[in-house]
């Protein structure tokens, strides 16, 4: 019975190596980082810890998962739940997919991935990515949560440089603190593997809690296959005066031979010239470790394009791809091609031809309008009009400064008289000029040409004057009445006062016969005293009301008023009445 058991039990054994070893050789660059959403190629590993002899002892080591260990993350994921003093991605930066080693709910316990592969010159590089939550309770250094990254040959030994190991503690190299936590965010390390071409390695992740079974400690992944070179950006010899030179990411430091510590750096490329980075990578073992990678620079020259010539218009724009030019001048355009291929050239000699340009001065009366092209001017001013003409000629700009011609024309005002006396017309202008004068009708005046005239009318009349200005053929016309009556008085039924020049003052017309207006009143719709002038002669513009009232301008509206008039022949009459305000 002994002899069978111990037969399965080395059967299992044989088989479960097999499995591993299997499992090992089966990862390939294609799913390192989980790319897939699977595990696929990598080997899944957990079990229990203990301490003993102030060492971690890791026992009972099988394949598979155990518990919530060994998640594959995703995008929709979103944010580890248990850091919250800063976002901490569940997949690394730039990924869609990376995985959780560890258990989240209690420690005595580790997880394990193990992958190996081939190295050929196309991977010399592997670059991890890592992000951990460490617990730390108060025990000792190799009781705490722990998180360890190692990399072997083919034959076990461990890669120089490629082992990094930490333990939770007060203060952790590149961790913070959340309570008593410790976590550190997306970590990228590397680790090249120019010396193994055509060996297999092996990766291995650990995590694990305490080994007194109750504070956590669990850890994200991600690993990339690159090629261990510097690599040259797009360089286009025609219109790049740097070529950019990027060495990999995810290394401690970077020291090139022009003296420089960046991961890129930007040189006047020479062919052939020789470019060297020592890189150093993350380790917790060996600070002093590092290689280097060298670049030869090689570029095709461009080849200058065929210049091509192009005339514009002054204030046009010339259109090459995405540029848009407006001045004359040689012009190297890039036309878009892609990321990895230098722009198309195209060279532009590019003149500008000026736009036709005059000057004018124009007059026009005042209410007319003045245009030009296709635009009406009704204001003085200086305004530039740009005339559209037919290719190959340029628009032309014609600046025009215009002047408006404008009469400033009034009359005196509505006056009675008795039957076969005379009144005089007179024109009020406000400048000189050279003005030809016409009173229509002519019946009953003296001269319808002069400025100032006598009319003798035989009936009421209404006589318009119209003043024409010689030089620049504008007209203005305003109007009087002449009322024929008895000795009587006359108000107007309305009146505007818009110092439009006709209509309006309201006041008292009257004949020669009358002595004198010896009261006049106006009142508003509340029966409230607006106006008044006493002892005044009829007909007198200078007595009569503007429209205002206590300095500001009366509403529109109907309006009454009273007027105590005194005749020669020592008669006293008062009229009463209404009239509209008409604004």
């Amino acid at each position: 019975m002994t002899g069978i058991l111990r037969f399965r039990f080395l059967l299992v054994y044989w088989l479960v190596s097999t499995a591993l070893y299997a499992a090992g050789q089966g990862l390939d660059c294609s799913n390192v980082g989980f790319d897939e959403g699977t595990t696929h190629g990598w080997t899944l590993l957990n079990g229990t810890i203990r301490d003993f002899d102030r060492k971690v002892v890791y026992e009972n080591e099988v394949t598979g998962r155990f518990e919530n260990g060994h998640r594959i993350t995703s995008l929709s994921d979103g944010n580890d739940p248990r850091i919250t003093a800063e976002a901490i991605p569940m997949v690394a930066p730039g990924s869609t997919h990376s995985i959780r080693i560890g258990n989240v709910n209690r420690g005595g316990r580790f997880d394990r991935i193990r992958g190996s592969f081939v190295v050929t010159p196309d991977n010399t590089l592997f670059q991890y990515r890592f992000a951990v939550i460490l617990e730390n309770p108060n025990h000792s250094d190799w009781q705490q949560p722990e998180f360890n990254i190692r990399i072997t040959t083919q034959n076990g030994a461990t890669i120089g440089c490629s082992f990094y190991n930490v333990t939770s503690a007060g203060t952790i190299t590149g961790f913070k603190n959340q309570g008593a936590i410790r976590y550190r965010n997306w970590t990228t390390g590397a680790i090249s593997l120019q010396d193994y071409v055509g060996q297999t390695i092996t990766v291995e992740v650990t995590v694990h809690g305490c080994t007194e079974r109750r504070h956590v400690g669990y850890a994200y992944f991600d690993a990339q296959c690159l090629k261990a070179e510097i690599k040259p950006a797009l360089f286009c010899s025609l219109v790049d005066k740097t070529m950019t030179l990027k060495a990999p990411d995810g290394f401690a430091s970077y020291v090139w031979n022009t003296g420089a510590t960046t991961s890129a750096i930007a040189i006047n490329p020479v062919q052939g010239a020789r470019y060297w980075v020592k890189v150093k990578p993350f380790s917790s073992l060996n600070e002093d470790c590092e290689f280097q990678l060298n670049h030869t620079v090689s570029f095709d020259a461009q080849t200058e394009p065929e210049p091509l010539t192009a005339s514009i218009c002054e204030g046009d724009a010339y259109t090459v791809g995405d540029s848009t030019y407006r001045t004359a001048g040689t012009y190297l355009t890039r036309i878009r091609r892609g990321a990895d291929v230098c722009d198309s050239l195209v060279k532009t000699i590019l003149t500008v031809r000026p736009l036709a340009r005059s000057t004018q001065t124009v007059t026009i009366c005042d209410g007319e309008s003045y245009t030009l092209g296709t635009t009406v001017y009704r204001t003085a001013g200086s305004f530039d009009t740009r005339i559209a003409r037919p290719d190959p000629l340029c628009d032309s700009i014609v600046t025009t400064q215009l002047l408006i011609n404008t009469i400033s024309l009034s009359v005196n005002p509505d006056t009675i008289i008795r039957p076969n006396a005379t009144a005089q017309l007179r024109a009020r202008m406000a400048s000189t000029g050279n003005y030809r004068y016409s009173w229509s009708p002519t019946d009953g005046l003296a001269c319808p040409t002069c400025p100032v005239t006598v009319a003798n009318p035989e009936e009421t009349t209404r006589y318009t004057l119209t003043v024409e200005d010689m030089d620049f053929n504008c007209q203005k016309t305003a109007s009087v009445e002449i009322r024929i009556g008895d000795c009587t008085i006359h108000t107007p039924s309305a009146f505007t006062p818009n110092n439009d020049g006709q209509n309006d003052i309201f006041l008292v017309l009257g004949s020669d016969c009358v002595t004198e207006i010896q009261d006049f009143t106006i009142y508003n719709r509340w029966g409230e005293v607006i106006f008044r002038k006493q002892h005044f002669p009829a007909s007198d513009p200078a007595y009569g009301w503007k429209g205002d009232y206590l300095g500001m301008a009366s509403e529109s509206g109907l309006y009454t008023f009273r007027v105590k008039v005194a005749f020669l022949n020592g008669k006293v009459d008062e009229h009463r009445g209404s009239f509209m305000l008409l604004h």
